[in-house]
């Protein structure tokens, strides 16, 4: 149990070229904020994990197997696990969201 707040502050960093943070840690559920820059994006992958992504700031571009969707701030979207995503900040302001992950065994 986390008993202690847990932001950008005192958060794990997380080994990327981005700025993403686990915010909190469970056995199979995780949350993570991650922050692009105008411009930057996050590297085509598949993993294990349904991870429904809610933007705070901004928007962004979403591939899911090869299907692109444009979202905006206030909007949440789920990707299954198994299918390969990869987001983009191809617009002038930063894209802030969080990753709410549940692994799921394939």
């Amino acid at each position: 149990m986390y008993l202690i707040p847990t932001g950008t502050e005192n958060a794990k960093k997380l080994p990327l070229n981005q700025d993403a943070w686990m915010l909190l840690q469970f056995e199979n559920h995780e949350l993570v904020r991650i922050h692009l820059e105008p411009g930057t994006s996050i590297e085509n992958h598949i993993n294990d994990w349904r991870i429904v992504f809610y933007l705070l700031e901004g928007e962004g571009d979403l591939t899911v197997e090869g299907e692109t969707l444009h979202l905006r701030a206030h909007q949440a979207i789920a990707v299954e696990a198994g299918k390969e995503r990869f987001w983009s900040n191809n617009g002038k302001d930063e894209l802030q969201l969080l990753a709410i992950k549940t692994r799921m065994n394939l």
